[in-house]
C-alpha cells in the first residue's frame, strides 16, 4: 500500500546496513533476511521450490527484496563483506501483527470469545496453500544461519509442507467452543494471489542440521491464547 516507503526501506536499508559493514575494519556477518516472494507464482509441478528457482516478484515488496538480495551478493563478492541471504516462507505465532492471515484469524476469535463483536468471520481466498512455520523455529534457523552457514549462499527457510488458508482457519475455529459463522469478504481478496508456495530447506539443514522442530497445531493454539489474554 505504500510502494515507495517499501522500496526505501527494504533496498535504500539493506544498502546502509551493508556500506557500513565493508567500512569497518573487521567485517561483520551480515545476514540479509529476504522473502519467499522473490518466487513468483511457481507452477505446483515445479514444486517444492528450491533455491536454484528463478526469481520473479510480483509485488512491489518482493521486488525490493530481490533487489536487495542483488545488492547483498555485489557486497559480498566486489567488497568481501560475508553476507548470509535467507528466504523466509510463511511464519507465524504470538505477538503477531494482525496485517497477517493468521493472527487475524485468531484475533477476531478472541474478539468474538470475549462478546466484542458479532461472531462472523470475514475471510478472503481460502483456496490459497502456503508453507507455514513458527516463528522461534525460523528465529532458530537465523542463529544457526550465521554460526554455519556459508557466506554468499542463498537458503530456503520453510517446512516443506503446504497447508491451505481454509485448514488455518479450520484448525483455529476447533480451538474455540463458540459457534462461529464464516464469510468471504470481497475487500480480503487479493488480485494477485498465488495459488501455492511451497518450499525445499534440504540445502540449509545440510548445511546447518536445522529442522523445523514446532507442530502447526501448537503454533496455532499458541497464537490464540496470545490473543485471548490481549483482547481479555
Amino acid at each position: 500500500s505504500r510502494p515507495a516507503a517499501t522500496a526505501q526501506v527494504n533496498i535504500l536499508g539493506a544498502f546502509n546496513v551493508l556500506q557500513a559493514a565493508s567500512e569497518l575494519g573487521h567485517k561483520p556477518k551480515v545476514l540479509l533476511v529476504s522473502t519467499s516472494e522473490v518466487y513468483g507464482s511457481v507452477a505446483e509441478a515445479l514444486c517444492p521450490i528450491t533455491e536454484h528457482h528463478p526469481v520473479q516478484p510480483q509485488s512491489i515488496y518482493a521486488a525490493s527484496k530481490a533487489s536487495a538480495e542483488v545488492l547483498a551478493t555485489f557486497f559480498e563478492r566486489s567488497r568481501e563483506v560475508p553476507v548470509i541471504i535467507v528466504r523466509p516462507f510463511n511464519h507465524t505465532g504470538p505477538r503477531q501483527a494482525p496485517t497477517f492471515v493468521c493472527s487475524a484469524f485468531a484475533r477476531q476469535i478472541a474478539q468474538i470469545e470475549a462478546g466484542l463483536v458479532e461472531p462472523v468471520i470475514h475471510v478472503g481466498n481460502l483456496e490459497a496453500r502456503r508453507d507455514f512455520l513458527d516463528v522461534r523455529d525460523v528465529a532458530h534457523a537465523y542463529t544457526l544461519a550465521l554460526d554455519k552457514a556459508k557466506s554468499g549462499v542463498i537458503y530456503n527457510i520453510c517446512s516443506g509442507r503446504a497447508v491451505s488458508i481454509g485448514e488455518i482457519l479450520e484448525m483455529l475455529l476447533s480451538l474455540s467452543d463458540m459457534k462461529i459463522d464464516v464469510e468471504v469478504s470481497k475487500d480480503l481478496l487479493r488480485p494477485l494471489d498465488i495459488p501455492l508456495l511451497v518450499g525445499s530447506h534440504e540445502r540449509f539443514t545440510e548445511a546447518t542440521g536445522w529442522v523445523p522442530t514446532v507442530p502447526l497445531a501448537e503454533t496455532l493454539e499458541d497464537l490464540l491464547m496470545f490473543w485471548r489474554g490481549r483482547v481479555g
